[in-house]
């Protein structure tokens, strides 16, 4: 029986969330704690340049948007993993696997796990960045 099987890590329906989802996160915390503690520990007499706040805020923006743009990026190209995997459904592949060696046979499902696209060849997944060749 040839099948697509998607795997998600989260119930909004969304493509499995790899460790881009995180990173960022932790970054922008690290930031947003950092001007905090700034501003706290500023001298009352001689408060923090307004120009010098507003501009760690742009910063602040721009890295937002550049993690959102990393995000969707990620998301795209996880997808387009899953369409070539599926693409490849009923199709004769070889793959070499570090752990098996040389596995040859039939693509019969491909599923998603993690953002990683894994083909199911007989009792053997193989990943797609393992193919050697289709036939």
């Amino acid at each position: 029986m040839n099948s697509i099987t998607y795997l998600e890590n989260s119930p909004g329906g969304t493509l499995p969330q790899g460790p881009t989802q995180t990173q960022p996160k932790k970054e922008k915390d690290k930031f947003m704690e950092l001007l905090l503690l700034q501003m706290r520990s500023q001298d009352p007499l001689s408060p923090m340049d307004t120009a010098q706040f507003f501009n760690q805020l742009a910063q602040l923006t721009m890295l937002e948007q550049l993690w959102e743009m990393n995000d969707r990026l990620a998301e795209s190209t996880a997808s387009q993993q899953l369409a070539q995997g599926s693409q490849l459904i009923g199709r004769h592949i070889q793959a070499n696997t570090p752990d098996d060696g040389v596995i040859s046979g039939l693509v019969e499902q491909v599923r998603m796990i993690s953002g990683e696209v894994l083909l199911q060849v007989g009792d053997k997944e193989v990943r797609l960045d393992e193919i050697v060749s289709v036939e």
